[in-house]
């Protein structure tokens, strides 16, 4: 990876590396809470298999060999995953209260009742069904998504993805630590929550009562809406692919809407992610004129 031309990119990551420790050494100094481990079943051998395959390439391929290039990235996006999980990991021992209180108090100014909400969904249980599949797509989308476009050697596009990815965690993952949220379903009174968005709250107390998670179900940050945003960036990161982008469309756009639908987010917190979106596209264009320039 050239240092002058990925500079803000690398940047990123050892802010997103730096800032991790941080939050990882507070908790360890002051707060010594136990929390869950994001990171999947297999990940060591996985990095290993795959610096393996890396190093085997660089030497029997050149550089600009399809084959060495594609092992390159597919190495680099598992680095990116693993800062994401160790974020994660990180932002989950934030020692401060959650807003979801205030959240819902300016919500109701403007007459927004999450308990109606999912309620509406509730008539119509084809369509709740369907939300609750599109929900988890995004899972699979970020997973294999940028699979393809590496096989496809679509670099300049990964590249950007990388960066979308790990800056947006930064500013996403850094608001949550100082503002928690432990989403609508450990606030808001309805029968219609799943088990898993109960679960979100459940481990956030147990944390902050120094008591090992009992679940790692659920998600964990509500404010910015992440799976609004991943699904923005999946869209985004096949642009070029016409087929794909015109197929992914009406799914992940039926994704942001059932993060407020299924009860998983505030509409806030959607708000929230169109910000830090176009926040980060545009401080990737900032860093992109400022290569140009150089």
């Amino acid at each position: 990876m050239s240092l002058d031309k990925n500079k803000c990119l690398i940047f990123t990551a050892l802010t997103a590396v730096f800032l991790s420790f941080l939050a990882f050494l507070i908790n360890f100094l002051f707060f010594k809470f136990s929390g869950n481990n994001y990171f999947p079943d297999g990940t060591v051998l996985t990095g290993i298999i795959l610096l393996l395959v890396l190093f085997g390439c660089s030497l029997l391929f050149e550089k600009d060999n399809a084959c060495y290039l594609i092992a390159r990235e597919l190495f680099y996006f598992f680095l990116v995953m693993a800062m994401i999980a160790t974020m994660t990991n990180a932002a989950q021992y934030t020692p401060f209260p959650p807003i979801d209180e205030q959240i819902i108090a300016f919500e109701a100014l403007f007459g927004i009742d999450m308990a109606k909400i999912i309620s509406w969904t509730a008539q119509f249980p084809l369509f709740k069904q369907i939300l609750v599949y599109i929900y988890k797509s995004i899972d699979y989308q970020m997973g294999y998504l940028p699979i393809l476009l590496i096989f496809l050697l679509r670099l300049s596009e990964i590249r950007e993805y990388y960066f979308l990815l790990l800056f947006s965690a930064v500013i996403g993952f850094s608001f949550y630590y100082f503002f928690p949220t432990i989403a609508p379903a450990s606030m808001v009174e309805s029968p219609l929550f799943f088990d898993a968005q109960h679960a979100t709250g459940i481990k956030f107390m147990e944390i902050h009562n120094h008591q090992p998670p009992s679940t790692i179900e659920g998600g964990m940050i509500a404010l910015p809406s992440f799976h609004a945003i991943w699904a923005w960036f999946c869209l985004y990161l096949c642009r070029k692919l016409k087929v794909l982008f015109l197929l992914l469309l009406p799914v992940n756009l039926l994704l942001i809407a059932s993060c407020v639908l299924l009860g998983w987010h505030y509409p806030v917190d959607i708000a929230a992610a169109v910000v830090l979106a176009l926040l980060t596209h545009g401080m990737y264009y900032l860093c992109k004129r400022s290569k140009l320039r150089n």
